[in-house]
């Protein structure tokens, strides 16, 4: 069932993509949290190679089990004094949770001792859900503008948020605020990661380039 199902969510995404204005690639990661690695595996065999990951402990320990050519996604939030053991994942590619420079700073520091760089997004917060982590649109610019000028290790590729489901405005606001910082900073092409099972062809069709889809690939998390 699981084979199937990402191949399906593949097929929409490239549909909804090209009925976007923007006509964009669109990268899928597959949110496996709590799912064991025999399901991963098997949605692996399918192609798949983006996985994304909630939580430090399982990532590590999924990292360890599974093929080295898995690129892995953290999308939880993430606390300072975890970032030397989630840092220890070799093919951690991706951070989207980056919200504050103190977290920011301390993943450079480790790159730095450690010889290694990493992909990261701007996690902002958009929406007054008490619940969700995030930086507001203020402090996104401050934390960008010390990752582009003092932390080189780190690789600033695009902003990311969590809104409630299928909130358009908020896919909206995240696309206009990319453009504000992309003409801010002098930069192009910024990734969107925007838009989970729920809501994913909404959030392509406001321009996302990075959908994490977990319970329509894997089934519902028990």
């Amino acid at each position: 069932m699981q084979i199937s199902a990402v191949k399906n969510i593949l097929l929409q995404i490239q549909k909804i993509s090209q009925q976007s204005q923007f006509k964009q690639l669109v990268q899928l990661v597959a949110v496996s949290k709590t799912k064991p690695v025999e399901q991963i595996l098997e949605v692996y065999s399918e192609g798949q190679r983006d996985f994304g990951e909630n939580y430090v402990d399982e990532v590590i320990e999924k990292a360890e089990k599974l093929p080295k050519d898995i690129k892995w996604h953290f999308i939880g939030h993430l606390q300072s004094n975890k970032v030397a053991t989630l840092m220890k994942a070799e093919n951690l590619d991706y951070i989207h949770t980056i919200d504050t420079i103190k977290l920011a700073s301390k993943i450079n520091k480790y790159c730095e001792a450690n010889n290694r760089s990493i992909k990261v997004l701007v996690q902002v917060k958009l929406s007054e859900e008490v619940s969700k982590s995030g930086a507001t649109e203020e402090e996104s610019i401050h934390l960008i503008q010390e990752i582009i000028t003092k932390l080189n290790k780190l690789e600033f590729i695009g902003l990311m948020t969590i809104g409630p489901q299928g909130d358009v405005a908020i896919f909206r606001q995240l696309y206009k605020f990319k453009e504000y910082v992309e003409n801010k900073f002098n930069i192009q092409n910024l990734q969107l990661s925007m838009g989970m099972s729920g809501d994913f062809e909404p959030a392509i069709l406001e321009g996302a380039n990075i959908v994490r889809i977990g319970s329509a690939i894997f089934g519902d998390r028990h």
